[in-house]
């Protein structure tokens, strides 16, 4: 009897983490291409007219096998105010996953603007930020999965 609890508890202690960051995250991806938005609020089908200025822009990291991504994010000054773009990005799935603009550089979200919940997994596509967001604070953008309390991949702004 004590091997057969042993035997479920060590199949608990195995399975529970594969299904909640192998398996579960597979069926939470998507896919978004967005064009940039021109300064008149219409996207622009270059994905550059409109935009003043690429302000700050980084990498996104991959952290390990499941908590991954790759692509571009940039922040984009666009009339009077800015937008978070994610430029060709595959970003590992996970779920209630949100996008932090964070005044830290270690893939936490220290001191952070939300700006709502991941689009996409892939693609490209626009997060607005909030008019009034001190983009000379911001550091890095983090990916955070709010379920598991867990970052699922960041890039340092320069």
């Amino acid at each position: 009897m004590l091997v057969i609890i042993a035997a479920v508890v060590l199949l608990g202690a195995i399975g529970v983490p594969l299904v909640a960051f192998v398996i579960v995250p597979q069926f939470v991806r998507s896919t978004l291409v967005e064009d940039l938005p021109t300064a008149s609020g219409a996207p622009s089908r270059s994905g550059t007219a409109g935009a003043t200025a690429s302000l700050l822009s980084g990498e996104l990291v991959r952290i390990n096998v499941a908590d991954y991504g790759t692509g571009t994010v940039r922040i984009v000054k666009i009339g009077d105010g800015h937008v978070l773009r994610f430029d060709s990005v595959d970003i590992a799935g996970a779920p209630d996953t949100y996008v932090y603009l964070s005044d830290r550089t270690d893939g936490s979200p220290g001191t952070f603007t939300d700006l709502g919940r991941l689009k996409a997994t892939n693609g490209s596509f626009n997060s607005p930020i909030p008019a009034g967001t001190d983009i000379g604070a911001v550091r890095s953008v983090v990916v955070w999965c709010r379920q598991f309390t867990v970052t699922i991949t960041y890039a340092v702004l320069k």
